[in-house]
């Protein structure tokens, strides 16, 4: 897989490997429920962390909101850019089958990737935030280290 050179990209680039297929565990789904219409709209649950069953449930409630974050800003995106998102992380295509779907050259993919990356991270921001998602509990993929 080719490196990303840009933090950002970078940030949602292992978001997208580590962190989603965690969240998608714990909601108890699959990749391609973030390419259907189902909605995770269901009702919150506050925890006060004294029952484990009561943790377990707010645990999968935060994960549902974050997959909506997800889902919500994915379909914000162009759909050019969604659509590599979803091909390569979602499916799981590598660029040269993805330039192929999509009818463009894998140099064209290669050079849209970072930019989608990019542009995925700052939705997702905006999204958790009108997701209703804690301030503090905001997967920030926009941030980058400050150089000392």
């Amino acid at each position: 897989m080719t490196r990303l050179k840009d933090e950002i990209a970078n940030n949602t680039h292992r978001f997208f490997i580590n962190k989603l297929p965690e969240l998608l565990a714990l909601a108890g789904c699959h990749e391609d429920v973030l390419l259907s219409g189902r909605d995770f709209s269901e009702p919150k649950v506050n925890s006060s962390k004294k029952n484990s069953a009561e943790t377990i449930v707010f645990r999968v409630d935060s994960a549902r909101i974050m997959l909506d974050s997800v889902k919500d800003a994915l379909y914000s995106m162009d759909e050019t850019y969604r659509k590599i998102i979803q091909l390569c992380y979602l499916s799981n295509l590598r660029n040269f089958e993805i330039a192929g779907r999509l009818g463009y050259s894998e140099r064209t993919v290669n050079n849209y990737k970072p930019i989608a990356l990019k542009t995925f991270a700052v939705r997702f921001v905006a999204m958790q935030l009108s997701n209703g998602i804690d301030e503090k509990n905001i997967i920030d993929l926009t941030k980058t280290k400050e150089v000392a």
